[in-house]
């Protein structure tokens, strides 16, 4: 065991590492959550979450397994979106059975108790005492990204494939076959919810490499054989023909599976050849691998070998996805969150130095312990360059956590003075999670403010919320409105939307942005083009902040101002923070005979 004190009673038994204890865990977690409901809110907690229950509400409505389009954006075209069914699934099945309130409520939890369950298993695998399990069990409440994510309501994806990239590894660390089978199935399905996954999925199989240089493990052909299997399943389970071989990036592709069959029949080939006996003969056979499979992915990809978002449009690059934080790399990022990307090495580094320091590993798991550092190490690696993959990391980092909890937070209690065991007992949390320094760090980041920050900076946010409710009350038509409040405006009435933040279907986001970054004619001639019935705004949302900062007289400084132009008519009752005007019936007509195209509907 690693832990060198007391691994006995209730906190360091058999208990804790039981599967009750995580069922205990989880419903006293759950329980409060639940009950900070009611003064918290019962809505979705972002524009993604927003999305999502749209839809699930089309596909419990009819909308085909094979279509996720949303058809009230941009109509009649619709947005073409690279979701998976796969997330919709447990959401349908509980909204049909206990309603959506509830539905949307429960799933993330039960996504965590699937997230616990994993890191028992991870635990488990590394021989962790008692103490340092019973610390793991709780300590992902100090972590700052997994209880938002996990949260009732937070119905979006990200929470599946943190799940998943913990199956993964729990699966890898097991020393069976079945083991590498699990795991190839658990990244399989990991890739088809995100294909983000790929770069975390490919240390996995370097793992197994690793495992069969120094151990000769042949678990590498069995996890790539599954990968490749279930990745090709789960592809035409979930994805139209069209789609998988259309002109997208963002999904798995026959390209990807080819390549992970390359990998497969190379890793399979490989224990046959002569040498095996050797390192270096084993090694040459790995590297057969990477050999095979680089040259197929990049010749059947081509273009989508590389970043999917590297052909964003430049006005989508400035107004948007510069803007979004969780898709950028740390040094882009508030203080506060830039040191909590970057303080997670320190319990990874700490918490593994000090679990091996003088043979402390249990008996068998030092192998388990490496194959995990080098895994949470990628991951927090990756989680600097686009930081909602920190999500997964601090999920791998918990069991350093807990190690560096259990071996030194009895020695800093044990301080018989008062202000120094209070001082080490802080330093211990500091060293063990970054939520310590996160908090510290928060009063700097109005003082070192970063571009994600200062959305509207220069055009100071109006206070106050919009109840989009209140559009219901109008005839149903297309909305011209900023992106990111378009998913909930859909889902709380009947409207449509031109656009929404999803990067696929760039031509409708440029031309919002433009509508309201431009001037009062870009406007009018967007709101034409499009045939658009209204055109609705929420003072305080920061997109539309962030456009009243464009240079010049810009549409959305004019629209805050009370000075929209006479083809603007103001909606009685919906003239506070939320302020909602129609569309003259003959400004299409006006447009048209100054030359504008003609509208796209």
């Amino acid at each position: 065991m690693i832990v060198r004190g007391n691994d006995r009673g209730l906190f360091a038994g058999d208990f804790l590492r039981s599967a009750s204890a995580v069922v205990l865990v989880w419903l006293l977690y759950s329980g409060l959550r639940l009950a900070l409901l009611p003064f918290l809110g019962w809505n979705p907690q972002s524009a993604d979450d927003w999305t999502r229950l749209l839809e699930v509400r089309d596909w419990l409505g009819g909308q085909s397994w094979w279509d996720v389009s949303q058809h009230r954006m941009n109509p009649p075209q619709g947005f073409s979106m690279h979701w998976s069914r796969l997330v919709d699934l447990p959401l349908a099945a509980a909204i049909a059975v206990i309603g959506e309130r509830w539905g949307m409520a429960l799933v993330p939890l039960l996504w965590l108790l699937g997230g616990l369950f994993a890191l028992r298993a991870i635990m488990l695998r590394l021989g962790l005492s008692g103490l340092a399990y019973g610390f793991g069990l709780f300590a992902f409440v100090l972590f700052p990204l997994v209880p938002g994510v996990f949260a009732p309501m937070a119905i979006d994806h990200h929470g599946p494939q943190a799940v998943m990239a913990l199956a993964t590894t729990a699966a890898m660390l097991s020393p069976l076959r079945r083991g590498a089978l699990a795991a190839g199935l658990f990244a399989a399905t990991w890739l088809a919810i995100s294909l983000e996954g790929l770069p975390l999925v490919a240390v996995v199989a370097a793992l197994y490499g690793l495992r069969y240089l120094g151990e000769e493990r042949r678990l590498l052909p069995w996890f790539l054989l599954s990968l490749t299997s279930f990745a090709l399943l789960l592809s035409l389970a979930t994805r139209p023909n069209a789609e998988l071989l259309g002109p997208w990036c963002d999904i798995l592709l026959p390209g990807h599976i080819t390549a992970f069959a390359m990998a497969t029949l190379m890793a399979g080939i490989g224990p046959f050849l002569p040498f095996q006996h050797t390192p270096a003969g084993r090694l040459a056979a790995l590297a057969l691998v990477p050999l095979a499979a680089l040259p197929t992915a990049l010749v059947l990809l081509g273009p989508c070998a590389a970043n999917p978002m590297a052909a964003l449009d430049p006005v989508l690059m400035q107004w948007w996805h510069g803007y979004i934080g969780e898709g950028l790399p740390f040094w882009r990022q508030p203080v506060s969150t830039a040191l909590m990307l970057v303080w997670l090495v320190v319990p990874l580094v700490g918490g593994y130095w000090l679990a091996g320091r003088g043979g402390g590993f249990a008996d068998g798991a030092g192998g388990n312990w490496l194959l995990l550092f080098v895994l949470a190490l990628a991951a927090w690696l990756y989680s600097l360059l686009v930081m909602r993959e920190a999500l997964i990391a601090q999920w791998l980092a918990i069991p350093f956590a807990a190690a560096l909890l259990a071996l030194l937070l009895p020695g800093a209690r044990a301080i018989p003075s008062l202000v120094p065991r209070l001082a080490a007992t802080l330093g211990v949390f500091v060293l063990a999670t970054p939520l310590v320094v996160t908090a510290m760090a928060k009063p700097l980041d109005p003082l070192l403010p970063t571009p994600t920050m200062a959305r509207g900076a220069a055009a100071p946010v109006v206070a106050g919320s919009c109840d989009f409710a209140r559009l219901a009350g109008l005839k149903p038509g297309l909305l011209l409105t900023p992106m990111d409040d378009a998913p909930e405006i859909l889902a709380r009435t009947q409207h449509s939307v031109i656009a929404a933040s999803y990067h696929r279907n760039q031509r409708p986001m440029v031309d919002t942005i433009t509508a309201f970054s431009g001037s009062a004619d870009d406007l009018r001639r967007i709101a034409a083009d499009y045939g658009a019935n209204y055109v609705a705004v929420c003072l305080s949302a920061s997109d539309f902040a962030l456009y009243r900062t464009a240079p010049g007289d810009n549409a959305a400084t004019m629209l805050a101002s009370d000075s929209q132009p006479a083809w603007l008519v103001p909606v009685a009752g919906l003239d506070g923070v939320l302020r909602v005007w129609r569309v003259a019936p003959d400004v299409t007509q006006q447009v048209r005979r100054a030359g504008t195209p003609a509208p796209r509907r």
